[in-house]
């Protein structure tokens, strides 16, 4: 969602006039972050919107010239206040209409920013007398046409025409605003590899933020943080420059310090100095942090939680862009009373400053934080950091004291792998390949230069997901990789929108894990391929093909995946087109993170053995999740809800990747509790994704309640009546877990719940 704009967006060029030759922009403005380019398509004048960042163009055919000669022009004008949403550029265009060539509707905003009127390909729409702006719904550039009305948007081979009477036009009073989405890295900067080059990288971080208002908290105007790669000199391209925005951190340059800090940081657009006192100064503000690493850490992800919770309230205000019915704004407002309107209105350091004035203790709980990554304070880690950032994954550097194993008989691991044993012992089959193979028994399959043998279980944090980045293999947490994260920069939608998955089973005793498991999506096609009882050199051509998802079911020990005439190692195969995975066997995590370091974005894996009932279920329940596009982090937290699978699987790679787009944008599963009489209360759970992340609003459908919540964690109860339940049931199709069993909300009765 759009954010309104209180001081130039970093990049942006407002300067400048005149006419340029083409693959420039027309005033000039070669490094713009968004250019007006003129090309020789079309008539009598066209241009394209170019994007340096994403890469991407906009066509935008103009006509009607007012001046009498045959080319309309476009001047590019320091015009950013006429739209309420951050802008990279403005044209004034002297004629009388525009056509974004793109399929989009087109909302219709007054001064106050009310949306007076929807335009669509199916019903065309009249812009009242006076300023409007026009917002496209969807656009590879985002675009905004502002007027001077009255105008009309009708619709030309579904491209949406805004035209403007003649008499109206006038000096500035048809403008073109464009935005960057910055959903990608504007580029990578070179860190040598010292702290305090990479305090100097970081500090460049904030040049992603679209806006420093409040509206920040929206992803869509957050950006990518630049990347980072070794190097032996500072060097940063252009749109990657330090803007001064009054928020400095002072920290002792130690890496365990700087990791910590660089999702704050880019959060609040902060420049990072050394200081053997760690504080935060927002202007003439000073706070103080602990010294203790450990302390300065927890310290830095509450700041990141409690400045980022008090944004999504104050952008609810009626001061803000959205003035919605926001749970976390009434929480607050009934807790602190504060001045909203007065905190939205301020400048960055000075609404920062007024955050810190307000206990951490009010804010805490009001929003579930999706992720904690553990990472260890090495050099070599330091790349990882852009994409926690962008993730606004707090970060625990150094990692709390965690509980390690060398494979001895000690320690909550131990603990757990004994308990599975117990659990499978007596089961009619398991899918282990070797009765003896010891579960503990790994070899090192991590990144590059991971040769630990340790096992670590990260300690608890107080989020839905957890992750590690360092040397060990993690328990109940996700092992992601930089190559992981960097592959999920290049994944492109497939162009026919068909979603290739391939199941692959190697035991005919388990194929009830096969069958009516992928393709219940009324919208997204599914091409689902099953192969059975595969050579050895069958999978392995199999593997170095192109697949969304790979879904393995057998057997797999130390010598790799079962195959009908032996084993194949993982480790030996080169690359894999596969996307993402789910290897449903005993303790495939060595094979998993092979397949990663093949070139896979991530997948889930088993820790330990398992039981073939519980393998099928969960492998089912996981398969249906990703259908119904449920990243792997968030199908994994469901289904681990169920006894004993939540420690059985963990992540390798990266933990956002999707099979699929969900339906409803931020995924959403519905916990009931047994019925009470004639009523049901229920919970809802929301999982922020890659492109809906922290910061999205969501709002579950009951009744008739308008109420928003952040879309992170749990939202809010509800008490469900048997003809209410029935109603929200038949809404839309979404996961519901009932007496620690995950359902579906179509295939699921209301009775049979309240019957149960």
């Amino acid at each position: 969602m759009p954010g309104r704009e209180q001081e130039s967006p970093s990049g942006a060029d407002h300067s400048g006039s005149g006419d340029a030759p083409a693959g420039v922009g027309v005033d000039g403005a070669a490094s713009a972050v968004v250019r007006l380019v003129p090309t020789e398509r079309g008539s009598p004048t066209a241009y394209e919107l170019v994007d340096s960042i994403e890469e991407v163009s906009l066509p935008v055919a103009v006509e009607g010239v007012t001046d009498g000669s045959t080319t309309a022009g476009a001047t590019r004008v320091d015009a950013a206040d006429r739209f309420p949403a951050p802008v990279d550029g403005c044209w004034r265009v002297d004629a009388t209409a525009v056509t974004p060539l793109c399929t989009a509707d087109v909302y219709v905003r007054d001064p106050d920013n009310t949306v007076v009127a929807t335009a669509t390909a199916e019903a065309p729409a009249r812009v009242p007398a006076g300023p409007h702006v026009l917002e496209l719904s969807t656009a590879p550039v985002k675009t905004y046409v502002a007027v001077d009305g009255p105008a009309r948007v009708s619709y030309e081979n579904r491209y949406p025409k805004v035209s403007v009477e003649e008499a109206a036009v006038g000096d500035g009073r048809l403008l073109i605003g464009a935005r960057s989405r910055r959903t990608s890295p504007a580029g990578t900067v070179t860190v040598p590899d010292s702290p305090a080059g990479l305090a100097r990288a970081i500090s460049t971080f904030g040049s992603a933020l679209a806006t420093t208002s409040p509206e920040r908290s929206f992803p869509t105007l957050r950006g990518h943080p630049p990347l980072l790669e070794r190097g032996g000199e500072f060097s940063a391209p252009r749109f990657v420059e330090r803007v001064d925005e009054g928020v400095v951190l002072g920290l002792p340059f130690e890496y365990d310090a700087l990791y910590s800090a660089t999702p704050l940081a880019f959060y609040l657009a902060a420049a990072v100095v050394e200081s053997d006192q760690p504080y935060l100064q927002a202007g003439d503000v000073r706070h103080d942090l602990p010294s203790d690493p450990e302390a300065l850490s927890e310290r830095l992800s509450t700041l990141l939680r409690h400045c980022f919770t008090l944004d999504c309230a104050t952008r609810a205000s009626s001061a803000g862009l959205y003035d919605v019915d926001l749970h976390v704004h009434e929480t607050l407002s009934d807790r602190l009373d504060p001045p909203w309107e007065e905190w939205y209105e301020s400048p960055l350091p000075e609404r920062t400053a007024a955050y810190l004035e307000v206990s951490p203790e009010a804010t805490l709980d009001c929003l579930d934080w999706p992720h904690t990554t553990d990472v260890a304070p090495a050099p070599e880690n330091a790349t990882v950091l852009p994409f926690l950032a962008a993730d606004l994954s707090v970060v625990r550097s150094p990692p709390p004291s965690p509980t390690t194993s060398g494979g001895g008989d000690s320690g909550e691991l131990d603990a757990f792998v004994r308990a599975s044993r117990d659990a499978v012992r007596g089961a009619s089959l398991i899918r282990s390949a070797a009765d003896d193979a010891d579960p503990l028994t790994r070899r090192p399959t991590q990144n590059a230069g991971d040769d630990s043998e340790t096992v670590v279980t990260p300690r608890e944090a107080d989020s839905i997901a957890q992750a590690w980045v360092g040397p060990g293999y993690p328990m109940g947490a996700a092992k992601p990789t930089v190559e992981a994260y960097r592959r999920r920069l290049d994944r492109t939608p497939a162009e026919d929108l068909t979603i290739g998955v391939t199941v692959v089973c190697n035991d005919e005793a388990m194929v009830d894990e096969l069958g009516d498991t992928y393709g219940f999506r009324d919208h997204i096609t599914f091409d689902i391929r099953e192969e059975r009882d595969l050579t050895v050199a069958e999978l392995r051509d199999l593997l170095a093909g192109e697949h969304d998802f790979f879904h393995y079911v057998g057997h797999v020990d130390e010598r790799g995946m079962q195959c009908a005439d032996g084993f194949l190692d993982l480790h030996t195969v080169e690359s894999t087109g596969v996307d993402a995975f789910l290897l449903n066997a005993c303790t495939s995590y060595r094979q998993g993170m092979a397949l990663v370091d093949a070139g896979a974005l991530g997948g889930v894996v088993s820790l330990t053995d398992l039981p073939n009932s519980l393998a099928t279920r969960v492998g089912r329940d996981l398969a249906r999740l990703f259908d119904a596009g449920f990243p792997l982090y968030a199908a994994l937290d469901v289904v681990g809800t169920g006894p004993f699978a939540g420690n059985a699987y963990s992540i390798v790679g990266d933990p956002l990747v999707q099979l699929c787009q969900c339906a409803t944008g931020v995924p959403m599963v519905t916990f009931l509790r047994a019925p009470e009489g004639e009523e049901v209360s229920s919970r809802f759970r929301y999982y922020p994704t890659r492109h809906f992340s922290t910061g999205t609003m969501a709002r579950p459908h009951i009744g008739s309640s308008k109420k928003n919540y952040v879309g992170s964690g749990d939202a809010t109860t509800h008490e469900f009546t048997r003809g209410g339940l029935k109603e929200f049931l038949s809404e839309v199709r979404a996961p519901i877990s009932f007496n620690n069993q995950l359902l579906w909300s179509d295939e699921v009765p209301a009775e049979e719940i309240f019957n149960n």
